[in-house]
């Protein structure tokens, strides 16, 4: 029995940890897609002026707090999706992984 729960205990992390840059990615695809390029591609802004995922990843000013904190505050340019803790880190984790 001890040994059932220190191995539940072990997996539990597995899958926000399997999650990775994949969920991110995923949720990127669903919302951010029809305005942002959010697949990996060259570090440029699309033609309409707004920065790929890629281009975003590149700024030296990006990191997981800055990308945070502009996740959740309101955009005039971009909607408000109302975004949880967990798929906003999500996306920082796609966005970073673009480096």
């Amino acid at each position: 029995m001890k040994r059932l729960v220190a191995l539940l205990l072990v997996l539990l992390p597995l899958p926000a940890a399997a999650q990775g840059p994949g969920y991110g990615a995923a949720l990127a695809q669903r919302w951010c897609m029809a305005c942002h390029i959010v697949e990996p591609a060259p570090k440029t802004a699309s033609a309409n002026g707004i920065p790929s995922f890629s281009a975003i990843a590149a700024k030296p000013t990006a990191n997981a707090e800055q990308l945070k904190a502009y996740l959740s505050t309101g955009h005039t340019r971009m909607p408000d999706f109302s975004l949880s803790n967990r798929e906003r880190q999500a996306l920082v984790d796609y966005i970073l992984s673009l480096r």
